[in-house]
């Protein structure tokens, strides 16, 4: 019903959960066509619209099914509200004659909300499902698309056409290239059952056929998983029928402002195997798809580059250092490795001294190229070599000397060569202007009317990029106001708040965010990428607000301090609130509930004691359920947390141990008399101190030993980091339980005195065995491995 545009609308009820989109079925569709389709997926049942990326394609919803029980009352403002439990909702798809091919997202929207996206797919023929029923043999009339799933192990799925005699037909199965694990096998069977064609694994795991038809009749063709697995998500499309097919073009690109002499190869193309494409000036840089369009209908999409840097075009022979190709950077060689063996060689020179990237694109346009780039230097000396970097297309950077000739090679890693394995090599400086992006995990927003809701932006800075980034919010809906968010050189992340204004209306809306930076004098704007499509719903108004006590916060490293809360409630609503604060890493922040009558809180905030070192802002949120809703606010702005470094970081640990635990350490030991000869009364610990800038000797004390235990205590030397402390436990010892103490460092560093204690210290005090023993009634047996 509608493209991404701004739609807010005005409801007097609205639903109790955000839609959400499992699946729709079919998501293939013929253009120029109207289909019904089903959605599925939760809380479907107030929907009021279908809202779909791009253009050419519009949706109107079904009537939803009655609900098989009402209410009725005898007086007024009595209205039955039930869960939206609907799972499935119907729409009639309309698709105009022009509409672009290819995938959009579709998303449907209501009171609540809008809903997760679920792709479509546009085409230009025929589209049809396999049979509904395992077994069932699908008729279809080439040329034709077949969606289908092999839904359970063993299964094949079986489809009946017609053909002529002298038919090319080509049948390209989709599976594994569009991300299902299906491992797919096509099998042609004549009308007598016998297999006449079978392909595999040709587009990677996907087959591919080209048949002649050898005689008029009907034809079956069947696919199935290789290894006769089978699921939900096994699923596959079938595209059939005597079409044109692009299995590769050459070049993979161009220049703008140019025109290209493309070369394309393929099944039906009716001559047109060569042709000229004019890449005009103001071309969208980057890749698009290309299609051949013939009398037969569109062929397959092949990608196809729109660049800037001057191209040139391999000349053979140049498979030897003395016939190399002379270019100079900055450049984009076209070439192909074209003969089994075959090696490509340029020699390279740059107009400047400079460092210079190059990078082979090959796989990433299909070629099956696994390149092997090889730099050396003018007497054939080997530089550098590469033949992988993030895939199989290859890259190396090296610093560049003018009036310097370089010689680059490049060749298939296995030796192979053909007209398909093309690529694109280029050379140029890398990319080193001070940059930045702004990214958000946010995007679909429920704001309640009067609310606020935060949304964390993390900034990331390249090639020494150092300015302030202001992010604001862009084509806001009425009644969204943004406050700006101002990230200095030392912020890595922020949180910028949008408030809804309490008549704000009702309704939701696209919505975007802007960070605009400063480079050499000049504004740079870039906008802020979302985890997903940015959606903005408006609710009714929320019961809560929240507020923070404090502009700023101090700690340290293993330690912590307290921001206060209050929240407001309005509209009547006296139920709990819980309290919380996004989570920030390295400072563990509980959440606190508020119960009804109370309106303030104290959050408190630990750093450990690796904690990031720095300013980081804490946000506050605030949640209550109000009418079996969950209302959502956060405080209007975040609370700048100094997190200060500590000198030194002590723990107590096993003599010899490795290991550090943060419950502490266990000991044991009997009492006994001083003067026992037995060592049973005696257990050893050591004090491990983590230095952080502290060079001298550390004092250290045991603080709540308990009574009858003798320490003897060493202090830390400055030259080393540890100590260690042996404990007597006498016969005054209170037996038969766990005592616990701490070990507290102290030393003086830079005019100031630093203390630090050790995880707790538990030891366990024994009674003598004869005092056990004396305590045993006669008739019961002393246990196996009783204390000592």
């Amino acid at each position: 019903m509608a493209a991404l545009g701004t739609v807010l609308l005005a409801w007097s009820a609205w639903g109790q959960a955000v839609p959400r989109l499992d699946a729709l079925s079919p998501n293939w569709f013929q253009r120029g066509t109207t289909n019904e389709i089903t959605l599925s997926g939760e809380a479907l049942g107030q929907l009021t619209e279908v809202l779909f990326t791009g253009q050419g394609v519009r949706a109107h919803l079904l009537e939803r099914p009655a609900p098989p029980v009402t209410l009725e009352s005898s007086g007024s403002g009595l209205t039955a509200v039930a869960a939206d439990a609907i799972k499935s909702r119907s729409i009639r798809l309309e698709i105009s004659a022009d509409a672009p091919l290819g995938s959009r997202e579709l998303r449907v929207a209501g009171p609540s909300g809008v809903s997760n996206p679920q792709v479509l797919q546009l085409s230009d023929v025929p589209e049809v499902k396999e049979g509904a029923k395992p077994g069932e043999v699908t008729p279809f009339v080439l040329p034709v698309g077949v969606s289908g799933v092999i839904s359970a192990t063993t299964e094949a799925d079986t489809f009946r056409f017609a053909a002529r005699a002298g038919q090319k037909l080509t049948f390209d199965v989709q599976a594994n290239r569009m991300g299902s694990p299906l491992d797919p096998t096509l099998t042609l069977l004549n009308g007598q059952g016998q297999e006449v064609a079978r392909s595999e694994d040709v587009h990677g795991l996907d087959p591919f056929l080209e048949f002649t038809v050898p005689a008029d009749g009907e034809y079956v063709a069947k696919v199935q998983d290789l290894r006769f697995q089978g699921g939900g998500d096994y699923r596959y499309r079938i595209l059939a029928g005597e079409l044109p097919y692009l299995e590769y073009l050459f070049p993979f690109g161009g220049r703008r402002g140019t025109t290209v002499p493309l070369q394309l190869s393929g099944y039906q193309l009716a001559g047109a195997e060569a042709m000229n494409v004019q890449v005009a000036t103001d071309a969208p840089l980057g890749r698009q798809e290309i299609r051949a369009r013939t009398a037969r209908g569109l062929s397959n999409p092949q990608p196809f580059e729109a660049g800037d840097l001057p191209e040139f075009l391999e000349v053979e022979p140049n498979s030897a250092t003395n016939t190399a190709n002379r270019v100079v950077v900055p450049v984009v060689i076209n070439g192909r490795i074209g003969e089994t063996n075959d090696v490509d060689f340029f020699r390279l020179t740059v107009p400047a001294d400079q460092k210079v990237v190059l990078e082979v694109q090959a796989r990433r346009f299909g070629s099956p190229l696994d390149a092997l780039l090889t730099l050396q230097d003018a007497q054939g000396n080997v530089l550098q070599r590469n033949d992988d970097s993030g895939g199989p297309d290859a890259r190396l950077e090296f610093d560049a000397k003018k009036d310097t000739e370089y010689l680059v090679s490049l060749r298939d890693l296995t030796d192979r060569g053909g007209s398909r394995l093309g690529y694109r090599l280029t050379a140029q400086a890398p990319n080193v202007a001070p940059d930045f992006t702004v990214r958000s995990s946010a995007g679909r927003i429920r704001l309640h009317q009067g609310g606020r809701w935060a949304i964390r932006c993390d900034v990331e800075r390249r090639n020494g990029f150092d300015g302030v980034v202001r992010i604001t919010g862009k084509d806001l809906p009425p009644g969204i106001t943004a406050s700006p968010l101002v990230l200095g050189p030392t912020n890595s992340f922020g949180w910028l708040v949008l408030t809804a204004a309490d008549e704000a209306p009702l309704g939701y809306a696209p919505w975007h965010l802007t960070a605009v930076g400063e480079r050499q004098g000049q504004a740079v704007t870039r906008s802020v990428a979302f985890a997903e499509s940015a959606w903005l719903t408006v609710l009714p108004a929320t019961p809560i607000t929240v507020d923070v006590g404090q502009w700023s916060l101090l700690t340290e490293q293993n330690s912590g301090t307290t921001l206060e809360v209050s929240v407001l409630r309005r509209a009547g609503f006296s139920g709990e609130v819980k309290v919380q604060a996004e989570d920030l890493p390295g400072v563990s922040i509980p959440a606190v509930t508020l119960a009804p009558g109370q309106s303030r809180a104290k959050l408190a905030l630990n750093a450990a004691n690796g904690a990031e070192v720095g300013i980081r802002p804490v946000m506050v949120r605030a949640e209550a359920v109000a009418e079996a809703r969950t209302n959502v606010s956060y405080a209007a702005q975040a609370v700048p947390l100094q997190t200060q470094g500590i000198a030194m970081f002590l723990t107590a640990m096993l003599p010899g141990s490795p290991f550090f635990r943060t419950d502490g350490v266990r000991l044991s030991a009997v009492a006994l008399p001083t003067n026992s000869t037995s060592s049973a009364n005696q257990t050893e610990f050591v004090v491990k101190v983590d230095r952080r800038g502290l060079p001298g000797e550390i004092a250290v004390v045991l603080e709540d030993l308990p009574k009858g235990v003798v320490a003897t205590v060493n202090p830390i030397a400055a030259d080393k980091n540890e100590a260690s402390i042996k404990l007597l436990v006498s016969d005054q010892a209170e037996t038969g339980k766990e005592h616990r103490f701490f070990a507290i460092g102290s030393a003086t560093h830079q005019d100031r005195i630093w203390r630090q204690k050790t995880q707790p210290i538990t030891l366990f005090i024994a009674p003598p065995e004869k005092e056990t023993a004396a305590a045993t009634p006669a008739t019961t047996p002393t246990p196996a491995g009783g204390a000592k």
